[in-house]
């Protein structure tokens, strides 16, 4: 099992994964085929372990996450969404002054 200080931090950053992904989620979806935005999702999981941790300690980790049980029984709550919007709203601002710097025209000349 790992030390508290891990713990701490595997239950943080999944809770804020788990309400970015739900946002996410609620932005995407469509009526009549929600399922869909769910596959897009799971498949993008995949991708990234794949390209983070590699085919096989992806498949390490996979198998120890059932053992992972959050201090609420595996369940964000609203108090818990809440305590870490900022990070979301930060998330938020980065994405927009990265649209911002795509968007701005090159000045000058290289030379």
């Amino acid at each position: 099992m790992p030390m508290a200080a891990d713990v701490d931090t595997i239950e943080r950053t999944s809770i804020v994964a788990y309400t970015l992904l739900n946002e996410l989620h609620e932005v995407l979806a469509l009526p009549k085929a929600p399922d869909d935005v769910t596959l897009g999702i799971l498949m993008g999981m995949a991708m990234f372990l794949d390209d983070k941790v590699g085919p096989m300690r992806a498949k390490r980790l996979m198998a120890e996450a059932p053992t992972i049980v959050l201090k609420t029984d595996a369940h964000v709550t609203s108090d818990q969404t809440q305590r870490i919007m900022p990070v979301l709203r930060a998330f938020g601002d980065h994405l927009k002054d990265l649209r911002m710097k795509a968007e701005r025209p090159v000045s000058g000349s290289v030379g």
